[in-house]
């Protein structure tokens, strides 16, 4: 590899790295020039084998760098060393990269193509492999658009196409003019290209001007609860009482105080506690399921809460699942009004491939184990409310948020616990990526956290609330309900056979220049 190739990669993990959150420095933008450095180390490559192996590369040292944050729970929960811990977030992001060396290489097939012809192929292969490697990976932790989405300028077109179409826009644009720049034609439509995403992006905001007080019969009054429990704590049966008890007191403070401030409006907002608030088996364990209840029943408030979910099968074989409860109050106690199970599973989290059923990773099931799936993604309903339910990481996953809307949601709920990562740009990676899900579909996302953070997300994916890290405490919030689908609700199952279909037909298309000589060249 020459040295220029060495700087190319360099410049492309670093682009990688500053685009999304970090440690050091959000620089959002900047992650277009993540695949432009790997289309110039394919376009650069003495060879198939150079090409996977330099985006590979390229892609490994970035999202290492991206995603360190992995090896915490690892050495916290797991007890493993420092070093193998490291080498478990390692070896995620390497099987992450291989979409980058995938990527490069297919810079090199297509280097003798037209530059447009080339350019186009590229943005396409790159929506075909964030796509792919979602459903096939199950952990599509660092797409293209969720960078940009710290800008919701930049990302307003996921409206239409969806956020992983969106990164093969913006790569388009990137590639025509950086990447193809000799070519005056193709830096003239990567600059066109870049303004009219922009410009979109204007657009749709100017049509949804910002508040964060959404009025009339068609919005709701939220109340966020963040216990700022201790993930190594909360699941030891010593602190049960605790837990509960520091929700209970934060959402009567909470309430409180928001009735203070609300009094001529009269409402009873939604009260929101996170994912596992509750450590044990809520319905089963009267001693702590009768305080909840009359915590709802007594505020007049609907309780949206987590807890593990328990069901007893024939045979009396236990099924568990990781489930969001809604209390609906009601005359002296509040009803269960409805429940939600988990439907996308975290690996070595809540459950563990059984070729990796090692001690270090059982350890990190903490609590009761092994969960198994939930089958439904009904919304919870209480009065106008059709919550579309997500629990923690589901909202990284588009599919399953459009599955949300297409069953009648007019508001998404993302309950989370973060605690996993400590001080970390786990928990604003994790934000950014889900606050996508409410541009796609056009909703409101309300996201409520252990640790933080938590946010209200509106319909063009801007925070109207942000809470803090790990503060005990509440959050006041309003949100609109909406039943318009987006076009991208509509067009969704359509985009990923289409653009393979494109991606094929574009590949044959000038092969050879005159003479045979290529048409590309990089800069």
């Amino acid at each position: 590899m020459t040295n220029r190739n060495i700087l190319t990669g360099i410049a492309g993990a670093a682009a990688l790295w500053l685009g999304f959150p970090n440690d050091l420095a959000d620089m959002p933008p900047l992650v277009l020039l993540w695949p432009v450095a790997l289309a110039l180390l394919g376009l650069n490559a003495s060879g198939k084998a150079a090409a996977l192996r330099a985006g590979w590369l390229c892609g490994l040292c970035g999202g290492a760098a991206a995603l360190y944050w992995l090896a915490l729970p690892v050495h916290d929960v797991g007890g493993l060393p420092w070093p193998p811990a490291a080498l478990c977030a390692l070896f995620i992001a390497a099987c992450l990269s291989c979409a980058n060396g995938l990527f490069s290489c297919a810079a090199l097939l297509l280097r003798d193509r037209p530059p447009l012809i080339g350019a186009l192929a590229l943005a396409l292969a790159w929506y075909l492999l964030e796509h792919a490697c979602a459903r096939l990976l199950g952990f599509p932790w660092l797409p293209l658009a969720g960078a940009l989405a710290a800008w919701p300028l930049l990302v307003q077109a996921a409206d239409l196409l969806g956020a992983y179409a969106l990164g093969g826009l913006w790569t388009l644009a990137a590639l025509l003019c950086l990447a193809f720049s000799r070519s005056k034609g193709c830096l003239a439509l990567g600059l066109a290209l870049a303004a009219a995403l922009t410009a979109y992006g204007a657009w749709r905001l100017g049509q949804h001007p910002f508040s964060a007080d959404p009025a009339g019969p068609e919005s709701v009054s939220v109340l966020i609860v963040e216990g700022n429990i201790d993930q190594n704590q909360k699941w030891i049966p010593a602190f049960q009482q605790a837990s509960l008890d520091a929700y209970i007191r934060l959402t009567r403070q909470g309430l409180a105080a928001f009735r203070r401030q609300s009094a001529p409006r009269g409402e009873n907002p939604l009260i929101v506690w996170p994912e596992t608030a509750l450590p044990f088996f809520f319905e089963h364990t009267p001693k702590y399921d009768d305080a909840v209840r009359e915590l709802a029943a007594d505020s007049g408030c609907p309780l949206l809460l987590g807890a593990p979910g328990l069901e007893l099968a024939a045979g009396g074989r236990r099924r568990i699942f990781n489930r969001a409860f809604l209390l609906a109050p009601a005359e002296n106690s509040a009803r269960t009004g409805g429940r939600y199970d988990k439907t996308h599973l975290v690996p070595f989290g809540e459950y563990l491939p059984d070729w990796l059923d090692f001690d270090f990773l059982r350890a990190l099931l903490q609590g009761v184990g092994v969960y198994e799936e939930g089958k439904s993604g009904e919304p919870l309903r209480y009065a106008r409310l059709a919550l579309g339910m997500l629990i923690c990481y589901e909202g990284i996953f588009p599919w399953l948020a459009e599955d949300r809307v297409r069953h009648g949601a007019n508001i998404l709920a993302d309950i989370s616990n973060d605690a996993w990562f400590g001080d970390t740009p786990a928990a604003r990676q994790h934000l950014y990526l889900t606050a996508l899900r409410a541009v796609e579909q056009g909703r409101w996302l309300l996201r409520g956290t252990n640790t933080g953070i938590s946010a209200v997300v509106d319909n063009r994916g801007r925070l109207t609330m942000r809470g803090g890290q790990f503060t005990a405490g509440t959050h006041f919030a309003r949100a609109a309900l909406l039943e318009t689908a987006s076009p991208y609700s509509r067009l969704a199952p359509w985009i990923f056979p289409a653009a393979l279909a494109a991606f094929a037909l574009l590949l044959p298309v000038g092969r050879k220049g005159r003479n045979g000589r290529p048409h590309m060249s990089s800069t």
